[in-house]
């Protein structure tokens, strides 16, 4: 058998190499089962054609954008009288209220600030907020008088505390009238499109220092004023005023989506906020963003008093987000293959008609 086979190997090549088969087709009359098949494959290029411009299945993407941002925060002559406080002139502008950020693309604008004095004196018990020991001669801060005393071991050191005085706020009211100027340039590298939101080619130079956001007039200007974006996010009023009180997070974040297919000036920066954290009604243990600091000083009567600040701001992240797409032919190629083969649905529903609903003793065939 084997040496049968290794004979008639060179036949059954040539048989391989010349010859075609392909499947019996049956074709039989059946006005039902032609008019769905029609309509089946009608629907199916309706939905794979559909489906190919909503997806832009035609074009190849870059969703990762390489960019850099810088935020500047100038101060308004202008007094809004939101809050129903009174505009007093002020000894201070924009430059004593904003924090620089530890992070890039981002900034704190302060809009609250609350401070309290201590002095250390020696301990009664009515009026004192915690105890001060010193045990330790080289870290200790006490003033001199007492230091002194710690410097006799016969002596038990003397017991001192913290009495504190009446806090005093400030309240920085000129800040909703504050505005953010951002700058943004961005990069899709494998597309090689460099971008930047002071979109020159379709705006004049002129019109970016006269501007301010609207989100239906001036979609494009990059100058926002802090009253307009608490708006935006929030439109409760209660809530409003507790964002200014306790401070809060925000963030502006700028979407890239562009179709090179078209002109390049379409391709333009479009700006949401939103706050991140919760809201107070949710929230009432830690609320708002705030931080505290402290520094030390000795008055000329040898007393070593302390001040705590307490600085409740506006955290402003700037994020940048997009997509850039451009015609490609395999991309294309590879789309148009996957949806022909979705056509082959059409054939097998129309064989499931055939088989189990149609009955093929009175429907006429030919075998081809």
């Amino acid at each position: 058998m084997t040496t049968t086979f290794f004979c008639n190997a060179p036949k059954l090549i040539l048989e391989f190499c010349t010859h075609y088969e392909t499947p019996k087709v049956v074709r039989f009359k059946s006005t039902l089962i032609a008019f769905l098949s029609h309509l089946t494959k009608l629907l199916l290029a309706i939905y794979c054609i559909l489906l190919m411009l909503q997806q832009d299945a035609y074009q190849i993407f870059d969703r990762s954008p390489i960019s850099a941002v810088t935020v500047k925060v100038k101060d308004s002559p202008n007094c809004s009288h939101y809050l129903n406080y009174s505009c007093p002139e002020s000894r201070y502008d924009a430059v004593d209220f904003v924090i620089p950020s530890l992070e890039n693309s981002a900034t704190s604008i302060t809009t609250r600030t609350t401070e309290t004095e201590y002095v250390l004196h020696l301990c009664n018990k009515t009026d004192f907020t915690h105890q001060y020991t010193c045990s330790v001669k080289q870290q200790c801060l006490m003033p001199p008088y007492y230091r002194q005393l710690l410097e006799k071991t016969n002596q038990t050191p003397p017991s001192l505390c913290w009495h504190q005085f009446s806090p005093s706020t400030k309240n920085n009211y000129e800040a909703l009238d504050y505005t953010l100027f951002i700058k943004n340039y961005v990069e899709f590298p494998q597309l090689h499109l460099v971008r930047k939101n002071l979109v020159t080619d379709t705006m004049r130079p002129s019109y970016f220092t006269s501007c301010e956001y609207d989100e239906k007039h001036h979609r494009l200007c990059p100058k926002f004023r802090i009253r307009k974006i608490l708006k935006l996010i929030e439109s409760k009023s209660d809530e409003y005023e507790q964002m200014f009180h306790y401070g809060s997070l925000i963030e502006i974040k700028i979407i890239w989506k562009c179709n090179l297919d078209l002109s390049i000036k379409k391709c333009i920066p479009k700006y949401e906020f939103f706050r991140l954290d919760m809201p107070y009604s949710e929230n009432i243990f830690i609320p708002g963003n705030y931080f505290e600091t402290s520094r030390h000083f000795y008055t000329d009567e040898h007393e070593l008093r302390r001040i705590t600040t307490k600085v409740y701001s506006l955290r402003i992240l700037v994020t940048v987000a997009g997509e850039v797409g451009r015609f490609d032919m395999f991309q294309t190629t590879t789309s148009v293959g996957s949806f022909l083969g979705i056509f082959g649905m059409g054939a097998i529903i129309c064989d499931i008609v055939a088989a189990y609903i149609t009955n093929f003793n009175i429907v006429k065939y030919d075998a081809k």
